[in-house]
């Protein structure tokens, strides 16, 4: 490895401990090992704008917009209200709600950091008024905004198939069945908990037929949008940039219709919207010059092969778990992607992995760092915005990584929870 690649990650990592934002970290490194190597500095506009080229990644700003808007028009209430009248009277039963209520919203929003804060208010709430021990409210609230990134519309899978060039519909597609069983993975977990440690979780009375079919009708323009963006880019009939354009406008039509749009409100989401998406096209650019340094240099060659050392694929998938895991606890799911990204797409072509399947798993990988300290947003976000402590409610988040990492080994070892229904849709598995 010459000097330059040396000094090249040291300033990367000296910036990064900085908390200098990571796209400005990543390109000082990159341009630094561009001039100290003589390479032509062409190839920094080439990347960068090849980055903003790519037409799926116009469905990000489109998705972003979606959660947000939903999460400001005040529908999220009638989704937690909706699974609440359906399952509030079993055991456990507003935590139950409160995993399926992130399910639904995750249709609509693909990030976890908008469930906890958003939707995980309400649900919090609801968990008070009926009693409910608040420690363990808050980290099933926190532990179920995870679903966010793997349930389609992801914007962290998004990011992969720009990446490993795979098909965002295959990777949505494969998403689903991992996203299902975090959720019934969690329901499993929280009776087992309030079980065993006796947590605080009165059953509520039980809902009438007439009060579910209000609930659930009050609920369906709230479910519009995802079921418009998971019938529209399953089926073909949408791109996912084109099904995100039109979920944007069926969410506009519905809160004019409701009479919840204001100039304002208009305004604010679209400049949330904006500065949520630059940090993602930011990552992306400052990603594929990153790579390209990667690549060139040999770096990506050293650290493959000592992987590959342990000549078992078992392993290495496992080694590969636990660095993003810890990697997870300390930086963002996005920024850790798009960092071990040509890693993870080397080994997988080694392995024989598919990169659907691998990319999933690096994603579920990832969203358990969110409620994993000290990084945690999630879990802060959700204390934050409930105003609940974060030392009570850790000792219960920490037990709702386990299910979530069980997920996680089955999704590594399992293809058919990835690629089975992908392949049952006709879709091509890279």
């Amino acid at each position: 490895m010459s000097n330059e690649v040396i000094i090249a990650s040291i300033i990367f990592l000296v910036l990064l401990f900085m908390e200098i934002p990571i796209p400005w970290a990543i390109l000082s490194g990159s341009v630094y090992y561009a001039f100290a190597s003589g390479e032509n500095l062409l190839m920094f506009s080439q990347k960068l704008a090849s980055s903003f080229a790519d037409r799926n990644m116009l469905a990000i700003p489109c998705f972003l917009f979606v959660g947000l808007f939903m999460g400001r028009m005040g529908l999220t209430d009638r989704l937690f209200h909706f699974a609440q009248a359906w399952m509030g009277h079993i055991t456990g039963g507003l935590a139950h709600a409160n995993i399926w209520a992130s399910v639904i919203f995750a249709g609509m929003s693909g990030s976890a950091l908008a469930d906890a804060g958003g939707l995980g208010v309400i649900e919090v709430q609801a968990m008070d008024k009926a009693n409910y021990d608040r420690d363990f409210s808050v980290a099933i609230t926190a532990a179920s905004s995870t679903i966010g990134p793997i349930i389609p519309p992801s914007i962290n899978l998004l990011v992969w198939g720009y990446l490993a060039s795979v098909s965002a519909v295959t990777l949505f597609a494969g998403g689903i069945a991992p996203g299902l069983l975090m959720a019934v993975s969690l329901m499993i977990m929280s009776i087992i908990m309030i079980k065993v440690y006796h947590i605080r979780a009165p059953k509520i009375p039980k809902c009438t037929l007439r009060e579910r079919a209000k609930a659930t009708w009050s609920a369906l323009p709230a479910m519009g949008g995802p079921i418009i963006l998971l019938a529209g880019t399953l089926s073909g009939a949408f791109t996912p940039s084109e099904c995100g354009v039109v979920a944007s406008v069926y969410c506009i039509i519905v809160g004019c219709a409701l009479h919840r749009v204001t100039p304002r409100m208009l305004l604010e989401v679209f400049k949330e919207t904006s500065i949520a998406s630059a940090m993602c096209f930011g990552l992306c650019a400052a990603g594929n010059v990153f790579n390209w340094m990667v690549l060139t240099t040999g770096l990506l060659d050293v650290i493959r092969d000592a992987i590959m050392l342990l000549n078992s694929p078992w392993l290495i998938l496992l080694v590969l778990n636990l660095i993003m895991l810890v990697m997870g606890c300390f930086m963002g799911s996005m920024q850790v992607l798009i960092l071990l990204s040509p890693l993870l797409i080397s080994i997988s072509s080694l392995l024989g992995v598919s990169l659907v399947q691998i990319g999933v798993m690096s994603v579920l990988n990832l969203v358990i760092g969110a409620i994993t300290p000290p990084f945690a947003p999630c879990l802060y976000v959700t204390c934050k915005a409930t105003n609940s402590s974060v030392r009570g409610a850790l000792k219960y988040t920490c037990l709702f990584i386990i299910p979530l990492f069980v997920v996680t080994l089955m999704v590594t070892y399992i293809p058919v929870l990835t690629e089975g229904l992908p392949r049952l849709l006709g879709m091509f598995i890279k």
